[in-house]
């Protein structure tokens, strides 16, 4: 399977698509009835990325529960980045996305996890049962993730074949897989979306178990963070 990072953004077979934005305000496409993935392809400042790399190093991993209508700090998550500047550049960044996901969804109470990530978590191509979540990777490999017009759903979740063998059983073209780059910030529409069962977003973790590599990855849930 070939990865590529940009998404045409066709209807796919269910009549869901994909969003390619050029702002954050474009991020609240992922509410419109027929998107169920939203790609906002910015560029990762300097700062970002050197607060990134200094965090990575530190292997830590952190989960906040945030009440944007109460005192809430999430200076906690970015203490391993002991440079202030950078430390504050992350932070800025944190909070500004945790806040337009809040808003975008109308929700008072997020649940926010900043981690390194050294295995492949879900390597398997799936859904989640969530509402919308959003996804950045500040340093290392992005998500995966593959528009829905070149999504087989008949083929979610199959147990009958290997894992490789059933991930290339769900894309229609062999290089359907998608991958954000850092810095980018991509919501997901799930299971649980209103009207969006047997529809969500089709995504999994990229495989870097045993490469070495490592990622430092915001995840934003209106739950406590799973998969």
């Amino acid at each position: 399977m070939r990865v590529q990072t940009s998404s045409r953004g066709l209807p796919g077979p269910s009549g869901r698509r994909a969003a390619h934005v050029r702002s954050a305000a474009g991020l609240a496409r992922i509410l419109d009835p027929d998107v169920n993935a939203v790609l906002w392809a910015r560029e990762r400042p300097a700062s970002l990325a050197d607060a990134a790399a200094t965090s990575v190093e530190s292997g830590d991993r952190q989960e906040a529960e945030v009440w944007l209508d109460r005192p809430t700090t999430l200076e906690p998550l970015v203490e391993p980045v002991r440079d202030p500047s950078l430390r504050d550049a992350l932070l800025e960044d944190l909070t500004m996305l945790v806040s337009l996901y809040a808003a975008i969804l109308d929700r008072k109470h997020v649940w926010v996890q900043l981690g390194v990530v050294t295995h492949d978590m879900c390597r398997k191509l799936h859904t989640d049962n969530v509402p919308v979540r959003l996804l950045c990777t500040y340093d290392g490999p992005g998500t995966d993730w593959v528009p829905d017009e070149d999504v087989r759903r008949e083929n979610l979740g199959r147990v009958d074949v290997d894992l490789d063998e059933a991930n290339r059983s769900v894309l229609r073209r062999p290089d359907a897989i998608r991958r954000t780059r850092p810095g980018e910030v991509l919501l997901l529409k799930g299971e649980a979306w209103p009207g969006n069962a047997g529809l969500g977003a089709v995504h999994r973790s990229p495989p870097i178990e045993g490469t070495g590599a490592r990622r430092l990855l915001l995840k934003v849930d209106t739950a406590p963070c799973g998969c």
